[in-house]
């Protein structure tokens, strides 16, 4: 058996509210989990946030938000003896190890998600960038937008394809919303913010103007919350859509899963994602996707065969794939069909285990050379 280090991951925190990012915590350490338990290897977790990994059988020592505390432990961690691997799911977690000698350091793993890549880098997160053994990215585009901050570093960057989690989706299914809102609506997804209007909320409320005069009976379900939410309402109004848009505030993922199952397709033309988790979810539903051209979503979506790939400012364009998803439902069922099957086929949890895995076989491998 090939001499190995242990393992530890260290994460931002695995709560259901934390979004994506939490999501990829959760995603390595039930990978990390598996990985440790075949070659036998230790295998711990440190969180910024609490204790609940919601992972069972991971064991996880959480810093309630304190990010000295978790420096201070993510550096006694990284100087034990024998040197572990240590694998974080953001890139400015690594910076304390910005301050050990090379000689000491222990090799590690960073995930890189986009937004904190896509900007000038501070010295320590740029030294933390250089020095990890693997960097770790989750779309092509998430790399190559990175050139423009990181230069020649990026094409250093291994690429990984997310997954969904395969558990039951967790709190209590709205059932008077449900009934309230029926099937058959288009479905946006998402935090609506001041900072990341680059989700197409406002492209897609315009739009619908168009669709509405060629489907008189389109409707449209904006679920999710957020500071920007009482604009976009007013946005709404304003273009007189009136009930035929209904902003459910957030809703819990039980619900939201129910949402998918009962839209005809999902809509988020997005140009700000670094992948993009809330398509799969639709696929995985068996819905088509609408989403924008130049993103990380062209990397999911196959134009025309699981859903359209469009410019969210060309409005003739957007406007006629949400009614073609409106007005043929034979075709967006054959959309969506296609959807699931890639989601099976190329975005399943045992996919991204298995590529994760073979990543984690080469850090924890005692002669892992840097590089």
């Amino acid at each position: 058996m090939t001499p190995r280090r242990d393992l530890v991951l260290v994460t931002a925190g695995f709560e259901l509210e934390g979004g994506g990012r939490a999501t990829v915590g959760r995603l390595l350490a039930g990978a990390c989990s598996n990985f440790a338990r075949r070659e036998q290897v230790g295998f711990r977790v440190l969180s910024l946030r609490g204790t609940d990994p919601l992972i069972p059988g991971i064991t996880v020592r959480g810093f309630h938000g304190s990010r000295s505390g978790l420096a201070l432990a993510t550096v006694r961690a990284a100087l034990r003896r024998p040197r572990p691997a240590l694998v974080f799911d953001l890139l400015g977690l690594a910076r304390p190890l910005a301050f050990l000698p090379r000689s000491i350091r222990p090799p590690y793993l960073v995930a890189l998600h986009g937004l904190e890549i896509w900007r000038p880098l501070s010295p320590l997160s740029g030294c933390s960038l250089r020095e990890a053994s693997l960097r770790l990215a989750c779309s092509r585009h998430t790399r190559d937008r990175a050139r423009e901050f990181v230069g020649r570093i990026a094409s250093k960057f291994e690429v990984l394809p997310l997954a969904l989690e395969e558990r039951p989706a967790d709190g209590v299914v709205d059932t008077a919303l449900l009934e309230r809102l029926g099937s058959g609506f288009l479905l946006m997804a998402g935090r609506m913010s001041v900072s990341e209007r680059y989700k197409g909320h406002d492209q897609v409320l315009i739009a619908f103007q168009e669709v509405l005069r060629q489907v008189p009976g389109a409707r449209i379900v904006v679920a999710g919350g957020g500071d920007d939410r009482a604009r976009l309402e007013a946005v709404a109004a304003g273009n007189g859509l009136g009930e035929k848009v209904a902003f459910t505030g957030f809703v819990s993922e039980a619900t939201l899963s129910e949402l998918f199952g009962r839209c005809a397709g999902f809509v988020m033309p997005s140009r700000g994602e670094g992948f993009g988790l809330v398509y799969l979810e639709a696929m995985r539903a068996g819905k088509p996707c609408i989403a924008a051209t130049g993103s990380a979503a062209e990397e999911i979506i196959e134009d025309g065969t699981t859903g359209f790939l469009v410019d969210p400012d060309d409005q003739r364009a957007l406007s006629e794939s949400l009614v073609r998803l409106l007005a043929e439902p034979g075709l967006a069922r054959r959309l969506g069909e296609a959807g699931r099957a890639r989601w099976q086929e190329r975005f399943s949890l045992q996919r991204y285990r298995a590529g994760l895995e073979a990543y984690l076989d080469r850090l924890t491998a005692v002669d892992h050379v840097r590089h």
